[in-house]
């Protein structure tokens, strides 16, 4: 583990595992520690490059809000430290939306592209969703809001396998730094988001789109509709699955990006 220093920022990461290296890019609110459900088994084939959004985590307070550039040029920053080329990444809902548009500008140093429950057009719903978000997270408590928030996260068949998990999960995330600001990571969402998809049949690597079929956050009608006509990618659906897949379904995601990379192997 240490420190990339990126202007004014210092960006945690660390390294875990051993084998092939996979850059892993965490989404809107979290930390690296969204990859704890998968970490263990992974970690057992690939070397897993796991790193701290600024703002978030281990990693530097940011001094102003951070632009979609910003974000971008912290991975390069990360992989350019470690001297790493031919990477696999995972990107996780925000983290996919930032880890396709890093391969958008520095295809060259990615093997393969995969993405998790990410969000790719900013639609009409997209931006009403957002609204309401800031404003809940501006007048709830945190725990009230908190809980709406593993509401639309998580999906019905987690509840009824997990229906302890509720409680538990509400009283960590209380206590964690991150609950208390919300607003500011809408505002960030707001800020960097933007359409990422209209560039996909460009990308040279291999691309894979890891979905649940019962995700609320991110349409599973919008990723049919971008993959379609494309020749690059392949397509995982978690049947039932939720938005975060990380932990509403870690086997079968562990199982779905296995494939995919053993798949690309084989045909080298």
């Amino acid at each position: 583990m240490g420190y990339v220093q990126l202007q004014d920022q210092e960006i945690f990461y660390e390294i875990d595992g051993v084998g092939p290296p996979v850059l892993m890019v965490m989404g809107l609110g979290g930390n690296s520690q969204v990859w704890a459900p998968l970490r263990r088994a992974l970690s057992s084939n690939y070397t897993l490059i796991m790193y701290d959004m600024r703002g978030t985590g281990r990693s530097s307070q940011a001094s102003s809000p951070a632009t979609l550039d910003d974000l971008i040029e912290e991975i390069h920053a990360v992989l350019v430290h470690l001297e790493l080329r031919d990477v696999r990444a995972v990107g996780f809902s925000f983290g996919a939306t930032v880890l396709l548009n890093y391969a958008y500008r520095y295809p060259q140093l990615l093997k393969s592209v995969s993405l998790v429950s990410g969000a790719y057009e900013f639609t009409t719903y997209v931006r009403k969703f957002i609204d309401v978000q800031v404003e809940l997270a501006s007048v709830l408590p945190r725990s009230q809001y908190l809980k709406q928030v593993m509401l639309w996260l998580l999906s019905e068949r987690f509840f009824q396998h997990n229906p302890e998990f509720f409680d538990r999960a509400i009283f960590m995330l209380e206590r964690s730094p991150l609950a208390g600001r919300f607003l500011e990571i809408w505002q960030l969402f707001a800020l960097a988001f933007q359409d990422s998809y209209q560039g996909l049949a460009t990308l040279p690597m291999p691309l894979q789109f890891v979905h649940g079929s019962a995700d609320k956050v991110s349409s599973p009608e919008i990723v049919q509709r971008i993959t379609t006509d494309l020749t690059n990618c392949q397509v995982d659906w978690v049947e039932y699955g939720g938005h975060m897949l990380t932990w509403d379904a870690p086997e079968q995601t562990i199982d779905l990006l296995c494939r995919f990379w053993n798949k690309q192997s084989a045909k080298v």
